[in-house]
């Protein structure tokens, strides 16, 4: 089965060597800026190197990240041309060989609760959101290609989330016309909310289309597969489920990935997603 391949791959990049110094493959920068995504995923940890860093060792992969991600921030608040975000951007992008870029979670929590309170539909208020991020986010990755024409971006949509005890609170509030009307005699609640949930990959593929320099990955249904549903596979989720509990806890805010390890796969989420990012994207793009 293709998700035993996966566990037994990330069993091994957990029990890899310490880092090899004589790797032949030379150090890379990479620059990390966005929202918390960011700073949980590719900040400092318990064992002091970030889950990046430790999936890129694990892979004999020689790193320099600079981490310029701020917990809270929005795609509005980095594409902004006068300000500090972007600047910083800008100026971090200049000596870069790989820009990651973690953005649109907290433009969502921000735009549609009161979108929603306007009467619109949960796919018009998706739209509006998709309409605003590709003209955001479009403006930041174009702004990072200007600084640096070498530099590769890389981004993706959130995976499935919000499935540990009492998130489903917070979904409701992101599309309130999931759970109630019309709307919820339509379809599933949690398929409404998903559907629109995902726009944010179709944001990144729709910018990667048009420009050579971004590549869009798609981790979407890794945490429900690696919980056994057999409805999802990686790229391809279970719109009719949230992502599992163990994998998007409480403690980390329902949005985050968990950080202990799953009893099954013996990996935390955190390091799932990292794993499955070298695979889509760092195996090729970094040659190691």
């Amino acid at each position: 089965m293709y998700f035993s391949n996966v566990v037994a791959a990330l069993l091994l990049m957990s029990s890899a060597s310490a880092f090899n110094s004589t790797s032949i493959v030379d150090e890379q920068k990479i620059v990390v800026a966005g929202d918390s995504w960011g700073t949980v995923l590719a900040g400092g940890s318990a064992l002091g190197i970030s889950y990046l860093e430790r999936a890129l060792r694990g892979h004999s992969c020689p790193s320099n990240v600079q981490n310029i991600a701020i917990p809270g921030t929005t795609a509005t608040e980095w594409s902004d041309p006068d300000g500090n975000y972007l600047s910083t951007l800008v100026k971090a992008a200049s000596g870069a060989d790989h820009v990651w870029i973690t953005l649109m979670g907290n433009d969502a929590l921000e735009q549609m609760p009161s979108c929603a309170r306007t009467g619109k539909s949960s796919s018009e208020c998706g739209d509006q959101l998709y309409d605003d991020m590709v003209d955001k986010m479009g403006q930041i990755v174009d702004a990072v290609h200007e600084a640096n024409k070498d530099a590769k971006v890389v981004g993706m949509g959130y995976e499935m989330m919000f499935g540990g005890a009492g998130c489903g609170v917070i979904a409701a509030d992101l599309f309130p016309q999931c759970w109630i009307g019309e709307e919820k005699s339509d379809q599933s609640s949690i398929r409404c909310f998903n559907t629109q949930v995902l726009r944010m990959q179709g944001v990144w593929d729709e910018l990667a289309s048009t420009r050579d320099f971004l590549t869009s990955i798609n981790l979407l249904g890794l945490t429900q597969a690696a919980d056994g549903d057999e409805e999802a596979l990686i790229g391809q989720p279970n719109l009719d489920k949230l992502g599992p509990h163990w994998a998007w806890p409480d403690y980390e805010g329902c949005i985050h990935p968990g950080i202990l390890p799953h009893s099954d796969a013996k990996l935390s989420a955190a390091e799932m997603l990292m794993e499955e990012m070298y695979n889509q994207y760092w195996s090729e793009a970094y040659s190691c």
